[in-house]
Formats: structure tokens, C-alpha cells, sequence
């Protein structure tokens, strides 16, 4: 493997884990949803009056960017120096998994999903009645809206699970012992982070009264 190929394959790395982070933060702030308009609405004021709201937003989309750039690098280069990759696809499949062999259409997914989710949510009109709060639920009291948002968790749960113990081994964080430990723990938390993803729209549709 050249220094370039590892370089690439470490800033993927290291990108992945900061949105990993970023993710669990995320989730845990959101789950202030359940506490009603004024706990909500607090936590996003705290937010949006944070100083270091503009620099995180900045860091976001750089590592965002970043891991994009070098996850279509990793992959074209993983196709090249395969040329037979079709042939040998049935074969190899065994030491693979379908959150492996799904990562970058997932990705692109999720990519649209972070666009859309931004547009309604960050710029959406908050003006109505109980601000964010109500924004956010009167939102996903539209079912549509809410079967799109959980769709999208699916392929969260799969980059997720897939991505953090592959993350640690490109960054020769894992030692061989430690690989299905922490491959198994990694999927157990990246599909726990998706579902409780999915359960703040499904309390908004079913639940929540505004």
C-alpha cells in the first residue's frame, strides 16, 4: 500500500469518526424533543447563541467534504487496481458485508438527506406556533415526510455500523484481537444511533400533540 493510498484512507478515517461524534452529539440533544417546546427550544437557543456554533458548522462541512473527496479516490482506486472485480465478486463476497458492499450508495443518500434536512429544519420557518418545536413535529405529523426520514436512517445504520471499526483499523488503532469485538460493538452502536434517530419522527407522528 503506497503513503498516499494510507494518507487517503486515514483522513477518510478520521473525517468518518469526527461525524461519528458529531452524530451521538446530535442524537442527544434532539432527544430533548420528547421534554416539549420549552426544553427544545432552550437547547437550540443555547446552540445558535454558542460562539462556536459558526467554527463547528465550518469543521462539519470541511470533514464532510473531505471524506467525500477521499472516499471516491479510495474507491475508484480499490476498482482500478481490481480489473476483474466482477468476476471475482462472488467469490470474495464471503470476507464482505452488506454494510460494506452498500457504503458509498448509502453515502449518497445520506448526502441528500443532510441537504434536505438542513433546508427544513435550520432554515424551515420557525416563526409559527412553538417555535423549533413545533416546526420540527408539525413536520413529521406529514407521514411522507416521516417514511423518508426513516428510510434514510437505514443506510445511516449501515455506514455507521460498518464505518467505525473500519475507521479504527485504517487508522491502525485495532490490533488483530480486538477486530470482532469491536466490529461487533461498532454495529451495535451505529444501528443504536439510527434507531434512535428514527424513533424522534415516529413520537412526532404518533405522539406528540402540538
Amino acid at each position: 500500500m503506497t503513503m498516499a493510498s494510507i494518507l487517503k484512507k486515514s483522513l477518510m478515517a478520521l473525517t468518518g469518526l469526527c461525524w461519528f461524534a458529531y452524530l451521538v452529539l446530535h442524537l442527544l440533544g434532539n432527544l430533548a424533543l420528547w421534554a416539549g417546546p420549552q426544553t427544545y427550544n432552550d437547547y437550540a437557543h443555547a446552540l445558535i447563541s454558542n460562539p462556536l456554533l459558526i467554527p463547528a458548522e465550518i469543521v462539519l462541512v470541511v470533514t464532510l467534504l473531505v471524506h467525500i473527496c477521499t472516499a471516491w479516490r479510495v474507491t475508484n482506486a480499490n476498482n482500478e487496481a481490481r480489473p476483474q472485480r466482477y468476476v471475482m465478486k462472488a467469490s470474495s463476497s464471503g470476507s464482505s458485508t452488506l454494510a460494506s458492499r452498500t457504503m458509498w450508495y448509502g453515502g449518497v443518500i445520506l448526502l441528500a438527506f443532510i441537504i434536505l434536512h438542513v433546508w427544513m429544519f435550520k432554515y424551515g420557518d420557525q416563526a409559527g406556533t412553538h417555535g423549533l418545536w413545533g416546526l420540527v413535529v408539525r413536520s413529521f405529523k406529514n407521514p411522507f415526510i416521516t417514511l423518508m426520514y426513516l428510510v434514510a436512517m437505514v443506510p445511516l445504520g449501515f455506514h455507521l455500523s460498518h464505518g467505525f471499526a473500519s475507521a479504527l483499523q485504517s487508522l491502525g488503532a485495532l490490533l488483530p484481537q480486538w477486530r470482532p469485538c469491536l466490529r461487533t460493538g461498532g454495529q451495535v452502536l451505529g444501528w443504536v444511533i439510527a434507531a434512535g434517530f428514527m424513533m424522534l419522527p415516529l413520537w412526532a407522528l404518533f405522539i406528540a400533540k402540538v
